[in-house]
């Protein structure tokens, strides 16, 4: 089992070397200035902005293209809504809005390890008045949690291939026979979960987590890129509320 979305691609880039607090912050700018965006022909603002980013990641447009194809159900319900109340035009334009803030939050993961992604968060988090302690908690939960997302998919997988080679089928339409197949797919991933969240919570009692302060092995640095960034993201926000 694979996920389209959420993968870091390594690439030796501009935006691959952006610290991850810049990167988070200029991806929600920019998904803000999708928000602002009034008018079909508005796009073309929003969307040069993300060729010109693409460009600079170094990751093949392709590769883009994929991660919303994970969310095409989402993209064209949406769609087919919209057409129904405002027509073809409102339908392009609910399409181009979410294609968009799925590819800026595609962009930000294919470019961003994932443990840097916690550490971002953790960060920024500082700002909120939040306890350092509260934070170093929190950030070790992203990080346990996206670091099981990978384990747990072939864990996954896994457990449907011995499942079918045991002679189960999930083909076979019907309720019961759908609830069946869950069901022996669901139990024994939550007992494998349970036993792999025990483990590594005796690792973490191994290593005296929690005893005294944390250090970590990367530390964040802003440099003058970032800021660079930064201030496109914000131009960005404020030529599409200048087109508005």
């Amino acid at each position: 089992m694979k996920l389209s979305i959420g993968k870091y691609i390594p690439r030796d880039s501009i935006l691959h070397q952006l610290d991850p607090r810049a990167k988070l912050i200029g991806t929600l700018v920019s998904i803000t200035s999708i928000m602002f965006v009034k008018e079909l022909r508005d796009y073309i603002v929003p969307i040069t902005f993300f060729i010109v980013l693409m460009l600079l990641s170094k990751i093949h447009p392709i590769i883009y293209l994929r991660s919303l194809k994970s969310m095409w159900f989402l993209i064209a319900f949406a769609s087919i809504v919209q057409y129904f109340v405002s027509g073809l035009v409102g339908s392009l334009y609910i399409a181009l809005r979410l294609s968009l803030i799925f590819l800026f939050a595609s962009m930000l993961t294919y470019t961003t390890p994932p443990l840097l992604t916690a550490s971002g968060i953790v960060d920024l988090l500082k700002y909120f008045r939040i306890k350092k302690e509260t934070r170093e908690d929190f950030g070790m939960m992203i990080s346990i949690s996206i670091r099981f997302i990978p384990v747990l998919l072939d864990e996954t997988d896994r457990i449907v291939k011995a499942q079918t080679a045991r002679g189960a089928k999930y083909t076979e339409k019907g309720f019961k026979n759908r609830l069946t197949a869950i069901s022996s797919i669901i139990i024994p991933l939550l007992v494998s979960s349970l036993r792999k969240a025990e483990e590594l919570s005796l690792a973490l009692r191994a290593r005296k987590y929690g005893i005294g302060p944390r250090t970590h092995y990367y530390e964040l640095s802003w440099a003058l890129s970032d800021t660079v960034y930064l201030i496109a993201s914000l131009a960005l926000l404020l030529l599409t509320l200048y087109v508005r």
